[in-house]
């Protein structure tokens, strides 16, 4: 089953995504966890200490009506007293009743409700009190003892208020501190996985990035060093990388059937020109026999019958020799075609590897671009740290007012202080997680660099294996002029064989004249003796083709030879 096309691009664009998504997620957690702590810390700022200032300020207020209040009985004029106290025990009232209409919680909603009662009926009574000491009644006294009674528990509500607010405010800083707390840890522990993570991801792809391309350099160099013995090392992933492994599996499969036609061919080619040589040698053997008896024949006109017996058959053995001789010359012209053949097609294989080396160069600058691309990546990375940073200045600056609001608030903003400072102590703490986050970015930076740097010299690789590509086209080109140079060779060899065969045909002719016209013995003798010249400086110029065409096959072997199949 064909395995799914996942292209080196599409890998890293996913770990890109990856990364960003995590990076991404860890910063939306901490933002959240910010907000939701800002939030709170709004909230505890405008109720809790709003609601404790209001018990405050109405206990102060009530306790400055009974000061006047006070004045008012013990001092004659007492008219001043009397308004002060009317004053402040309406501003304790209207207190008592805000904090009972804007209390959250069940319990001080009805202390508050509570409260406001007690100040109420203090009220009343007061007015009593006022009354019965411009009218000296005699229940005065009683009045007074009756308000005492009830300032006593007016203070005592007013203190149970005090200290469930306080309480409330303490465990709502508390709570909040510690969720910021676990905020910041979790954030930081988060990062450092995520870091850790995109790091180990990073370095195994590069490795194994590296490990793959270094295995087709390793097959591209044995085949530069014309060693086609390697066994095929087939791809594990369908990618650019992938088809490159492809391409040099077919590269070498077809380069080893090339080489194997090209011995068999230099092996019959060798062992044609061994048989043409021979043939040759035997031919110019008879030749020289042909041209002896001729010479016989002019130097004594009476053995002409023997000798004209003896030439016909030495004739009729040229003649089947020049036979076997062109049979041979074209079964040599014949295969010799077919290798030029066989070796232009083999030419076609390497221009084709070519442009695939540049297909494949082509890809490796893609992976580059790709990476470059991650490198920009990580740079907008630190833009999202760098907000965090701001994030957290921002919130450091909110714990700063928060502390100045409960700086103004006094005793009551107490507790709120402890919180805005721990608040301010979680912002620097993100700030110096986002810090190492940073750290962390640029070493993710540095990871990237590297996978750069092993890109470029993947691409130094395969422009090694081109060369030797280029190499091994050139060692062909050799090799296809040899073969042209031993065509050449071959069709003047048959040139030769058809001069040769001409001039048998001659003496052929001459012989049958010498048999039927027995008088012009001597001149048939110098015609004859003509035609066996002409028949050994052709069998010379043979012999000699066929000794340049051996010596062809034997440099057309050694340069076979250097292929190790």
């Amino acid at each position: 089953m064909e395995k799914k096309r996942l292209p080196i691009v599409l890998q890293l664009t996913c770990m890109f995504i990856l990364v960003i998504f995590l990076l991404v997620s860890v910063l939306g957690f901490t933002v959240y966890k910010l907000i939701s702590s800002g939030q709170t810390t709004e909230e505890l700022v405008k109720h809790n200490v709003v609601s404790a200032n209001l018990v405050k300020s109405g206990h102060l207020e009530f306790t400055g009506a009974l000061l006047d209040m006070r004045g008012f009985l013990f001092y004659p004029d007492g008219a001043v007293y009397e308004q002060g106290y009317r004053e402040k025990i309406k501003k304790s009232s209207e207190l008592a009743k805000e904090y009972s209409d804007t209390s959250k919680m069940a319990e001080t909603k009805e202390d508050g409700i509570l409260l406001a009662k007690l100040v109420n009926d203090y009220v009343v009574l007061g007015d009593k009190v006022i009354a019965a000491k411009k009218a000296n009644a005699p229940n005065l006294t009683q009045l007074t003892t009756q308000g005492r009674n009830l300032v006593k528990d007016i203070d005592e509500q007013f203190r149970k208020l005090d200290v469930r607010q306080q309480k409330y405010i303490n465990e709502r800083a508390d709570a909040v501190l510690q969720d910021a707390t676990a905020t910041g840890r979790n954030s930081l522990i988060y990062s450092i996985v995520i870091a850790c993570i995109v790091v180990c991801m990073g370095i195994w792809y590069s490795r194994n990035l590296a490990s793959r391309l270094k295995n087709i350099n390793s097959e591209l160099a044995e085949v530069g060093n014309l060693n086609l013995t390697g066994k095929d090392v087939y791809p594990t992933r369908n990618d650019e990388i992938g088809d490159m492994g492809y391409i040099v599996i077919e590269m070498k499969k077809s380069l080893k059937g090339f080489v194997s036609q090209l011995t068999n061919s230099s092996q019959i080619l060798s062992s044609t020109s061994i048989e043409l040589s021979d043939s040759v040698s035997e031919q110019l053997r008879a030749v020289e026999t042909v041209a002896e008896s001729v010479t016989n024949i002019a130097a004594g006109s009476s053995q002409n019958a023997d000798n004209i017996s003896n030439i016909s058959a030495t004739m009729e053995e040229i003649s089947a020799s020049s036979e076997e001789i062109n049979a041979s010359t074209a079964e040599a012209n014949n295969n010799a075609q077919n290798a030029v053949v066989e070796a232009a097609n083999a030419m076609g294989l390497l221009a084709q590897t070519v442009t695939q080396n540049e297909s494949i160069t082509s890809s490796m600058n893609q992976i580059t671009t790709v990476t470059t691309n991650l490198d920009q990546g990580s740079v907008k990375i630190k833009g999202i740290v760098d907000l965090i940073n701001s994030i957290a200045a921002q919130t450091n600056l909110l714990a700063l007012n928060a502390a100045i609001e409960a700086a103004r608030a006094g005793e009551a903003g107490r507790g709120f202080a402890v919180v805005a400072e721990e608040v301010r102590k979680l912002a620097e703490q993100s700030a110096s997680a986002t810090d190492e986050i940073a750290k962390i970015i640029d070493n993710m930076g540095n990871d990237i660099n590297f996978a750069v740097s092993t890109v470029k010299k993947a691409n130094q690789e395969v422009d090694k294996g081109k060369s030797s590509t280029i190499a091994a086209q050139k060692g062909f080109d050799v090799i296809v002029e040899k073969m042209d140079m031993v065509k050449n060779e071959i069709e003047h060899v048959a040139a030769s064989m058809h001069e040769t065969s001409l001039g048998i045909q001659t003496v052929v002719a001459s012989v049958e004249n010498i048999t039927t016209v027995a008088h012009a013995t001597s001149a048939s003798s110098e015609v004859v003796a003509a035609s066996a010249e002409e028949q050994t400086a052709g069998m010379h110029e043979i012999d000699t083709n066929a000794a340049k065409l051996a010596q062809l096959a034997t440099e057309m072997m050694e340069i076979v030879k250097k292929f190790k199949v």
